[in-house]
């Protein structure tokens, strides 16, 4: 397995909504979901070879997809080691409804029935470090050519891709440490592990389509070809974000040092196993 390491740089608060969630608290996660970061890093893919970034407005009877290919797994991104990071929550005044046009008035005169009190969380962070992992490095070279380029990042938020590691070829240990990304929380249950330290989160996943064929490694990453997913299946994950002294034991595929990717991690992105 070959591994490239991203540092992200955002330029302001993001979300990365919670779902399900209420209309009126928008929660976000503390890190930048797989999916995510997957539609983050095609989008800058699809600008470094001069394409047009696609259109983001909303088609209800059938919305494109465009993400990374099946054979490049985005695995999120975290705050980097030994940086500052946070969520900020605010209240604020919002509509109450989606289909009035008082809200946006600069005068407003009897329309206050139409607001309600909600509430926004916000991740800050320094730098966040992303993983992307593949079967060969063949490939993975052109993640290297993403510095510099940046694009919308989540519901809320912007960041640009400030340094990619050297292709990183990691190798299989089970071993008792902190994983760099999140793990599935069927693999702590079925391991009867106690476990402490950590978030737990409902999360989607991709569900790719069967006829799903690539002819080489810029094929849905550097064009504008729609990426193919039936839709997206939830699981739920658990996020550990600070060290008490008991690590989870896991399959890792790890460089030995700082990079530990659960490998019940990467087999469920994949589609090979379903939890």
């Amino acid at each position: 397995m070959y591994c490239v390491e991203l540092k992200i740089q955002p330029t302001a608060a993001m979300t990365f909504r919670v779902l399900p969630g209420s209309i009126l608290n928008i929660a976000t996660y503390p890190f930048v979901p797989p999916t995510t970061l997957s539609g983050f890093l095609r989008r800058l893919g699809m600008m470094s070879v001069g394409l047009e970034i696609p259109e983001t407005r909303i088609n209800s009877d059938n919305p494109p997809v465009y993400a990374l290919p099946p054979h490049y797994l985005a695995l999120g991104a975290y705050p980097a080691k030994g940086t500052w990071s946070a969520v900020h929550r605010t209240n604020r005044q919002g509509m109450r409804e989606f289909n009035h046009d008082a809200f946006s008035r600069i005068y407003q005169d009897g329309e206050k029935a139409n607001f309600q009190l909600h509430t926004w969380e916000y991740f800050i962070a320094e730098e966040l470090t992303g993983y992307v992992l593949a079967d060969s490095r063949n490939g993975l070279e052109y993640f290297q050519e993403l510095v510099g380029y940046g694009c919308k990042l989540g519901k809320e938020g912007f960041a640009i891709v400030s340094e990619v590691s050297e292709i990183v070829n990691l190798h299989q240990e089970t071993a008792a440490k902190y994983p760099s990304t999140i793990v599935p929380m069927e693999a702590l249950l079925q391991s009867q592990q106690f476990v402490s330290g950590c978030d737990i989160y409902n999360m989607y996943r991709y569900k790719w389509a069967r006829d799903t064929s690539y002819q080489s490694e810029q094929e849905g990453f550097l064009d504008n070809r729609v990426t193919k997913i039936e839709g997206f299946i939830p699981f739920v994950t658990a996020y550990f974000t600070q060290d008490t002294g008991n690590p989870p034991t896991l399959e890792y595929f790890t460089d030995g040092n700082e990079i530990n990717i659960p490998i019940s991690l990467v087999n469920l992105l994949r589609g090979e196993a379903y939890v």
